[in-house]
């Protein structure tokens, strides 16, 4: 059976021709959710990962929390502050757009209550990026239509805050972050629209964010395990943050395209991907003052690893 699918002629025309009338006659994908103005919504994160999540801070939220301030505590004897950034999904802020029939889950959400659980402790540093987006799009969108991440200028939002913050545990002079928010429109066909296999993916007049700043010298390191790379700050560094070592995910990517890491002396960037938390405080560079956790709210892995700490 595997030879006939891998060899049957015409296969990926048939599909591709399938999945096209799927989409363009009956708006419907059995990949992705086709909401209202073309608005695309993973079916396993609606489906699989949202409910997952739900049920295991159900059980395990008072562990994340008790692992959270354990594992801060160790930090904190070693001159290391826990940031946390906590990232939602765009459903949380285009609800309005999914078609009918989605299972809803309870409000508050377990996530939710979380969130305000984390902002409450004292011994963390966490960026309240549900807060700060859900005041960004009221003015403007803060996901992209097409693709599962936030876009750029949302993401510059939420690294001006956290540079900020740092910045005053620092005892720095406010606004430390000093780039200029430019965002340009560009056509751009995301991840969500490119997961269906069809002839013509929609496409959106994306956000992005103008890079209108110089650039910093810097030497720039990579594939140093368990770091992705290495970003180290040349020339004067009175004006730059103390090294910030960061466990994240994609999204992360849109920060630093914002231009985040030009305000530390050192970003050591890992990924969950290619390596877990325990491996990063292993490894942790002597000279880190932050080990910043960001990941999205329907990861399992950064909640699992917290929960951990509390056994």
């Amino acid at each position: 059976m595997k030879w006939f699918n891998d060899n049957y002629g015409f296969r990926d025309l048939l599909i591709r021709t399938k999945t096209q009338i799927d989409y363009s006659v009956f708006g419907t994908s059995n990949k992705v959710y086709i909401g209202r103005d073309d608005w695309l919504f993973y079916r396993s994160v609606m489906d699989v990962q949202k409910p997952q999540i739900e049920r295991l801070l159900l059980k395990e939220s008072d562990a994340v929390i008790n692992g959270t301030r354990k594992l801060a505590k160790a930090l904190n004897s070693k001159g290391i502050k826990l940031v946390i950034i906590m990232t939602p999904m765009k459903d949380v802020y285009y609800s309005s757009y999914l078609p009918y029939g989605i299972r809803s889950l309870p409000s508050p959400r377990q996530v939710e209550l979380l969130e305000d659980r984390f902002r409450k402790m004292e011994d963390i540093i966490f960026i309240d990026s549900s807060s700060i987006l859900r005041e960004v799009s009221k003015q403007r969108n803060v996901f992209h239509k097409t693709d599962f991440h936030w876009n750029d200028p949302a993401a510059f939002e939420v690294a001006k805050i956290l540079v900020d913050d740092l910045a005053k545990q620092e005892g720095k002079m406010l606004p430390f972050w000093t780039h200029k928010l430019q965002i340009e429109e560009r056509k751009s066909t995301g991840g969500e629209a490119s997961f269906m296999p069809i002839f013509f993916p929609p496409s959106e007049n994306g956000l992005f964010v103008k890079q209108n700043w110089i650039q910093p010298p810097f030497k720039y390191f990579e594939n140093l395990k368990p770091f992705v790379y290495i970003y180290e700050a040349q020339g004067d560094m009175k004006n730059k943050l103390q090294p910030i070592t960061v466990l994240g995910d994609s999204f992360f990517d849109g920060m630093i395209r914002s231009g985040m890491w030009d305000y530390f002396k050192k970003v050591y960037r890992a990924n969950w991907n290619s390596t877990d938390l325990n491996e990063i405080l292993q490894n942790l560079p002597k000279d880190t003052k932050y080990l910043l956790l960001e990941f999205t709210e329907v990861d399992t892995r950064p909640f699992d690893a917290l929960a951990a700490k509390d056994k």
